[in-house]
């Protein structure tokens, strides 16, 4: 009996969180238009990936989630042979704009609350330094939302001698079951890029620092009849650093992310350290930096979060596992969810190319 009032009330608590907070995933450096438009196409010429997450599935219907993105410079730099038999030089010029496409999707729990999202980000960049520049980022979505409330179940439908009547009227008033708006984000980027200045030294530095804002524009929810109930507009702050320790095969990836949402709050921090298996071809550009990173990070009173990040080359895999750490864990048994991304780029993160 016990067990069924936690679990009852841990649902309650995750279907409550559905209807106030967007989606996400544990490894948010892989999905931009989630964290700030002006991220779009700012570290890569061109970046494709999938990623999906699975996600409560020790404590009720697990919730999916899974997302597509891609995003590039509308201005790529481009290679130029320059000798058939020596070597090929990286034309680099400063790309101004670029553009990304993204869809993500959500189901949550037992009434099956689905979110489908589809965005535009545009982004332009202005040169603040050698290293650094300025990215203004714009973000345009449709965004469908779906519930299915036959499936849920309330505390007024249990008639307190066999439990739980499906015909006692549950006294809620709902609304629409599918409901479509648009949406619409902005955000802010300082980026820093320094690459090595000759091949092993592995002294590299590179940040990003940046502000977001989601849902401009407060798009009213439609679940329930007679409610004026807005989408609170979400508040993002985020940054991480890459930073080559000199003369050793080993880098430094901190990085942060806080999201402000109405009454919720999301902070999540922590550290990747990665080995460099590989370093770039001097002359070629044919054979590219690999490495594999080990990071854990803490999701504040939520979770625990340990990961996986492979790069070869153009391609890159990564993995992590959300161990549970708040008052679900009673149900969950420190069960969070795993979570995998694969994704493609058409220049490596660790660039060196023979000017």
């Amino acid at each position: 009996m016990k067990n069924i009032f936690f679990i009852l009330c841990g649902v309650l608590i995750i279907v409550t969180s559905a209807y106030s907070q967007d989606m996400h995933f544990s490894q948010y450096d892989e999905n931009p238009s989630l964290v700030n438009p002006a991220l779009t196409g700012v570290n890569y010429v061109m970046r494709a990936s999938v990623i999906y997450k699975d996600q409560w599935r020790s404590v009720t219907v697990p919730y999916k989630t899974y997302g597509v993105s891609y995003d590039m410079k509308f201005k790529a730099s481009s290679w130029d042979k320059v000798d058939p038999f020596k070597t090929k030089t990286f034309k680099k010029s400063f790309n101004r704009l670029s553009g990304g496409l993204a869809f993500y999707s959500d189901k949550a729990g037992d009434g099956n609350m689905g979110t489908n999202q589809a965005s535009l980000s545009l982004a332009s960049f202005i040169k603040a330094g050698e290293y650094s520049l300025i990215s203004l980022g714009l973000q345009g979505g449709i965004v469908q939302k779906t519930v299915d409330y036959s499936k849920f179940v309330f505390s007024n439908q249990y008639n307190g001698t066999t439990g739980y009547d499906p015909n006692i009227i549950n006294g809620e008033h709902y609304g629409s079951q599918s409901f479509v708006y648009p949406d619409f984000a902005a955000g802010l980027l300082w980026n820093y890029s320094q690459e090595e200045k000759s091949i092993g030294e592995n002294n590299q530095i590179k940040a990003d620092f940046g502000f977001g804002i989601f849902h401009i524009n407060k798009p009213k929810q439609k679940f329930l009849v007679g409610t004026n109930e807005k989408l609170f507009s979400k508040y993002v702050i985020h940054g991480k650093l890459l930073m080559g320790i000199p003369n050793t095969n080993i880098g430094l990836a901190p990085s942060f992310l806080v999201e402000v949402q109405g009454p919720n709050k999301e902070i999540v921090g922590g550290l990747m350290i990665k080995y460099y298996l590989r370093d770039d071809s001097k002359y070629t550009g044919y054979v590219k930096r690999s490495s594999i990173g080990l990071g854990v990070d803490y999701r504040y009173k939520d979770a625990v979060i340990v990961g996986l990040l492979l790069e070869m080359g153009h391609y890159a895999v990564g993995l992590c596992y959300d161990i549970n750490t708040s008052a679900l864990t009673k149900v969950s048994t420190l069960r969070g969810g795993p979570e995998i991304m694969i994704r493609f780029n058409s220049t490596n993160p660790y660039l060196f190319q023979k000017r």
